[in-house]
């Protein structure tokens, strides 16, 4: 009788510590630690599958933040840049800019979008844990509720526990398709230039402004 108390005690606590800390927890930690990011820095790789035909792509390049608003994303192919107002996307390939307002419904996900605005509007699941590149990550899921509609029909994230940074991103859109970015050499110190979130075509450029 003794050892059941003592098993049932020893599995008690087994319970207490797998569930020591919830989804909201994790939230919390996430949102004060970017709410003291002004400047963000992260090489990273984008794998998309697409439903349809089962095609995978990938792409690399480099993610800037600023002010949470303020972003910059280069690809071998493609420059995308905000200044929070204005948003400029230039296709190296065929020398095309396209010139638009910042809108709210834009579709672009930031890490601020995912950590204040996403888990007022979607259901936040802790899925469990993993690890990437030898450390332990919380794997969250956000569902939209039933009154959102969105750009994607679920969003996964995988945070670092401790540094609590996000290193993984998955994004399953309406159609099914499937978009993972794996975040690296995220700096979070080094001061970046305002020069980085603006861009001025140069006469060579075919522009297209849709801000008329």
């Amino acid at each position: 009788m003794r050892t059941k108390i003592i098993i049932g005690f020893i599995v008690l606590i087994a319970i207490n510590t797998v569930f020591a800390i919830d989804v909201k927890d994790i939230i919390k930690k996430l949102q004060k630690k970017y709410d003291d990011i002004e400047n963000f820095k992260a090489t990273f790789e984008k794998v998309e599958t697409f439903q349809l035909t089962g095609s995978v792509s990938k792409t690399e390049g480099t993610l800037y933040v600023k002010d949470g608003k303020k972003y910059r994303f280069e690809t071998e192919d493609q420059l995308i840049v905000s200044d929070g107002k204005t948003v400029w996307t230039y296709n190296r390939i065929n020398n095309q800019v396209l010139i638009d307002r910042v809108r709210k419904n834009s579709g672009v996900l930031l890490p601020r979008d995912i950590l204040f605005k996403y888990p007022k509007t979607h259901y936040a699941t802790l899925l469990g844990e993993d690890k990437i590149r030898g450390k332990k990550v919380y794997v969250v899921k956000l569902d939209p509720k039933e009154d959102v509609h969105g750009y994607f029909s679920s969003l996964k994230v995988w945070i670092q526990d401790h540094a609590w940074q996000i290193v993984k991103i998955e994004i399953t859109d309406l159609n099914g398709n499937k978009s993972i970015f794996n975040l690296s050499n995220i700096d979070t110190k080094n001061r970046l230039a305002d020069s980085l979130f603006s861009f001025t075509p140069t006469s060579e450029m075919n522009v297209v402004d849709m801000r008329q």
